[in-house]
């Protein structure tokens, strides 16, 4: 929430104009701000926060400081042979983080590169160990998998013909997809796998052909050529099937070919979060916890998120010291005051939202859940 509130005032100001996005019912005085929230301004809060989000996220994305942030992480992460190059900008690994929800960690380098690097199978693993904290650690271990990838999930890692493809084709009548890896070897050779299946490939500049066995419904054994080149999409070309053309053709760009978008997006999600938090104190979390309390399905899930923890100790006012007692008093604390079954009912994650607004700004409000 580092972004001015002269910022603010231009990104979300009210307009009479068609369409605008009204946030006047935010528009606290400075005092106001730190008396009690009353109903009615905590339920339009929510409303209307939710109601306007793609107004607000096209908002968000225009500021030149967002934009100047995404484009110093992506010229980095562009260039980076590690991830200690990404986590050494301080700008690229706010951008990281922030995006993945550890931006709690920013200023804990050394944590975050034993998170990110961790395992996400190994029980013994930083980011599986942190997950009892904040369950996005190993969230960010499981998607970027570094241990396993590198740095290919955060950006394609490709020469030539040579890095990890998304392949796609059509078997069947039914659309199959794969993780094509093909790798140089001495001699000026390549190696293909696909889904860690070895498959014979020839690559000649941009030309490419694999030969696949497979089996068909009536387990007969049957044969594939895919022949095609490389282009700026990735690899492109006709399907053979048992020496016949077949109508459908088959392509694979890269297999994270979407990585900086997602990490782009996820950003400005989280700084117009920010933003709402600084209309109103706690707003950009309930907003998010509304968005995500489905997820939750027990008191574990709900203490192992860091928002979660967050939202309903503050919602029904028990101390943040319950994190030093053990899990079981922990859990005990939680469902004591909610059952957490009823996460899946938007009624009561409503209800809790707003309760959890009026315990922020100054009380409980008459508010029930």
């Amino acid at each position: 929430m580092n972004i001015t509130s002269a910022m603010a005032s231009m990104l979300f100001s009210n307009t009479s104009g068609a369409g605008s996005v009204d946030f006047s019912f935010l528009t606290q005085s400075a005092s106001s701000a730190t008396t009690t929230a009353s109903i009615g301004s905590v339920k339009s809060a929510l409303v209307n926060a939710e109601k306007n989000e793609a107004k607000q996220l096209a908002q968000t994305a225009k500021d030149p400081q967002i934009q100047k942030d995404l484009a110093r992480y992506e010229k980095v992460v562009k260039s980076a042979k590690s991830i200690d190059d990404v986590l050494n900008d301080p700008v690229a690994r706010t951008v990281l983080m922030t995006a993945n929800g550890l931006k709690a960690d920013i200023n804990n380098i050394a944590l975050a590169k034993k998170g990110m690097t961790s395992d996400p199978a190994d029980e013994d693993s930083v980011a599986v160990k942190m997950s009892s904290i904040n369950g996005n650690w190993l969230t960010f271990a499981k998607t970027y998998n570094l241990a396993e990838y590198g740095l290919d999930a955060l950006y394609p890692q490709q020469d030539g013909a040579a890095g990890r493809w998304r392949l796609t084709l059509e078997r069947e009548g039914e659309s199959i997809e794969a993780m094509l890896e093909i790798k140089k070897v001495r001699g000026g050779g390549y190696q293909a796998e696909i889904d860690g299946v070895a498959v014979p490939v020839t690559v000649d500049g941009n030309s490419i052909t694999l030969n696949l066995l497979w089996r068909d419904a009536a387990d007969e054994l049957r044969t594939s050529t895919l022949q095609g080149a490389l282009g700026k999409e990735g690899f492109s070309g006709t399907l053979t099937n048992d020496g016949e053309t077949t109508p459908s053709d088959w392509n694979a760009p890269a297999y994270f070919a979407d990585s900086l978008k997602g990490v782009r997006e996820n950003y400005i999600a989280e700084k117009r979060l920010d933003m709402l938090d600084q209309q109103m104190p706690g707003l950009g979390s309930a907003v998010l916890f509304k968005q995500v309390a489905k997820e939750m399905k027990d008191a574990v899930d709900i203490l192992g998120s860091a928002l979660g923890r967050e939202i309903v100790t503050t919602a029904f006012n028990i101390p943040k010291q319950i994190a030093v007692q053990s899990m079981a008093a922990q859990e005990k604390a939680i469902t004591s005051r909610m059952n957490p079954a009823k996460l899946q009912e938007a009624h009561f994650v409503d209800q809790i939202a707003q309760r959890y607004l009026i315990m922020l700004n100054g009380g409980l409000g008459g508010v029930t859940a």
